[in-house]
């Protein structure tokens, strides 16, 4: 009898939905993985082919699941709301490649900025790496997941690109701004600077 281990599945670990389209567009994909791995979550793209849906799943601890979720919702509100702003300044012809620009710059300072904040603080590099118990509980429930790679082609446009980065540092997202007294209050990504 020692020699048959039981698997016992952690209530405490499951997933949320954060998203889900029709067809994913690459930045959501993108902004999924940036959250999710600094909200100790692990971040899965899941096609549904019979419904021909596709979901971006964060996998984690119930609290941090449910915590990256909203900030998702939330900075996906941020970034529609930016994009319906910057539409009319550029014209038809340069916004495709404007907007990716935008998102790729958004993308990278939003992710730098996660950098030097477990960069400042060594015990915090320590709580946002994925727990063991969680990518465990992963691979016993989805077994081993096939990673993406996405190649983007777009001709960027370095304004764009500044002003993204810039406004991916000016925004504010980080978990003490998001907790108040033990109740998680959702505010959608706020400027510093009003523009």
């Amino acid at each position: 009898m020692s020699d048959i281990k039981a698997t016992q599945r952690n209530d405490n670990i499951g997933e949320t939905v954060g998203h889900w389209e029709y067809r994913m567009v690459w930045w959501k994909e993108k902004l999924a993985a940036i959250l999710g791995e600094n909200f100790r979550c692990k971040t899965i793209r899941r096609r549904l082919v019979k419904k021909g849906i596709t979901q971006m799943i964060f996998f984690g601890y119930d609290t941090d699941a449910e915590l990256c979720t909203k900030v998702y919702e939330g900075a996906l509100l941020y970034l529609d709301y930016r994009l319906k702003r910057l539409f009319p300044t550029v014209s038809k012809a340069r916004w495709k490649d404007y907007k990716k620009s935008y998102l790729l710059g958004f993308l990278e300072g939003l992710n730098q900025r996660f950098k030097e904040q477990i960069q400042s603080s060594e015990e915090f590099a320590l709580v946002v790496q994925v727990p063991a118990e969680v990518l465990k509980e992963q691979r016993l429930r989805m077994g081993d997941l096939k990673t993406k790679t996405v190649t983007i082609q777009v001709e960027l446009d370095s304004e764009a690109y500044v002003t993204g980065l810039k406004q991916a540092k000016a925004t504010r997202l980080m978990p003490e701004e998001l907790i108040n007294k033990n109740s998680i209050q959702i505010l959608i990504l706020v400027e510093k600077e009003n523009s």
